[in-house]
């Protein structure tokens, strides 16, 4: 199984949607927020979490990867085994386990998450950008990101490296603690942003050629922006 054999069982959500075809993600946006099911306007939520979230590589080496993978045990124990073996032998493990490993310069690096749009932009501090424009500009394919649980973590590859910290979130994972999990990745330099969907989100990955930019947007974008207002069930955070 190609990302742990009982990761539905682990946290009861082993949910998994259909998805469709589809990369451009230059569809057309809506003012349309989620209604009665959110206590401030999606557009707010997304740009508080622009202005927080931000992520610290040390090593060169950024992971994408679903936040409940960090309490994966399968997950946990593979990566202790290969704790001693090349960079590529870990980033093998992370891409079984629906994971992206991307090669970026050292440095911290902000999310700029537009709900109307479902994008992610992550791009270097103090770069001033146009998410927009970017995106258009974003035209190679590095892969794919698989995300259930809604939250997609974003950190530094050194991390996994950290068993202890891993058992950590694993213990507050189990314990309900979710929100704590969260701040333990931000107190390490990690980072955790809503994708677009409660039943989560299979996200493309794609580059700015010869820029540490970084854009994803879900692999169905065009099914997305034609179903509305269901589709634009947008997220907080």
């Amino acid at each position: 199984m190609r990302r742990g054999d009982n990761r539905g069982d682990s946290r009861g959500n082993g949910r998994r949607s259909p998805r469709g075809g589809g990369r451009s993600p230059r569809g057309g946006r809506s003012n349309r927020g989620r209604g009665g099911h959110s206590r401030r306007h999606p557009r707010q939520s997304a740009e508080s979490g622009n202005q927080r979230e931000r992520i610290a590589i040390e090593s060169g080496d950024l992971v994408f990867i679903d936040q409940f993978m960090l309490a994966n045990p399968q997950f946990i124990e593979k990566m202790a085994a290969v704790l001693d073996e090349a960079a590529e032998v870990k980033n093998d493990v992370i891409r079984e386990y629906g994971g992206k490993v991307i090669s970026v310069t050292r440095g911290t690096y902000r999310i700029d998450r537009d709900p109307f749009a479902y994008t992610i932009v992550v791009h270097p501090e103090g770069d001033l950008i146009e998410a927009s424009e970017l995106v258009k500009d974003a035209t190679s394919e590095l892969g794919e990101v698989n995300i259930d649980t809604r939250c997609l973590a974003m950190l530094d590859r050194e991390l996994l490296d950290d068993n202890s910290l891993l058992e950590r979130y694993q213990e507050l994972w189990f314990g309900g603690q979710d929100k704590a999990c969260r701040d333990l990745l931000r107190d390490n330099g990690g980072a955790v942003r809503y994708g677009f969907r409660r039943d989560g989100d299979e996200l493309a990955v794609f580059q700015v050629p010869g820029e540490d930019i970084i854009c994803l947007w879900p692999k169905n974008i065009a099914e997305l922006t034609a179903q509305e207002p269901e589709a634009q069930a947008a997220v907080e955070g």
